[in-house]
């Protein structure tokens, strides 16, 4: 399985898990920021349509992966949209708060990058992992297991990295965490 194929993997899942996410617990944010009126039922939409271009992806490939490669451009677009607007959340992964980032943009435009990279490879993902599994057992089951760990840490990249990096720059004394002084004003001996 190539590098590419693996993380196109890991970008077909984390689709999977944001429509999943936007069908159970929609927010407003997608539809606002698309300029529409009816919020939940256009959230609850793209979340569908997003589970399925990643379980498509990750069990066809081809026109999914593509079309997965065109979905995280998209979303880039919409996540710009939505740093423009100062807005606190894009709703990509339902109501669990993603706030708009530099980080975000990055992430989608190099998960569609892989994505566009694995679709001209022409393989589906689960195809490839159930061809390890059979060739070395091990060796398949730590791949998978490997998808899905860095498939997590991108979830966490988009949500939880972008307001950990702004808890530096706080300056409220109410917060739970406190402000890292700057190097220059640490106490010198």
């Amino acid at each position: 399985m190539s590098v590419f194929a693996a993380l196109h993997a890991c970008a077909a899942l984390l689709l999977v898990v944001a429509g999943v996410a936007k069908l159970w617990r929609p927010a407003a944010a997608v539809a606002d920021l698309l300029g529409l009126r009816a919020s939940t039922p256009v959230a609850r939409l793209v979340g569908g349509c997003e589970a399925a271009v990643g379980v498509a992806a990750l069990t066809v490939g081809g026109a999914a992966s593509w079309a997965t490669g065109l979905l995280y451009a998209a979303f880039s677009v919409v996540v710009l949209r939505a740093m423009a607007a100062d807005a606190p959340s894009c709703g990509c992964f339902g109501s669990l708060d993603a706030p708009p980032s530099w980080v975000h943009v990055g992430g989608n435009l190099a998960l569609g990058a892989v994505s566009f990279a694995a679709a001209a490879k022409g393989s589906a993902p689960l195809g490839a992992i159930m061809h390890e599994v059979g060739d070395s057992p091990a060796v398949g089951l730590l791949l998978a297991v490997e998808i899905v760990v860095v498939a997590g840490l991108s979830l966490v990249c988009f949500t939880a990295l972008p307001e950990a990096l702004g808890v530096r720059n706080r300056r409220d004394e109410g917060t739970l965490f406190r402000a890292v002084p700057p190097l220059s004003s640490a106490g010198r001996r």
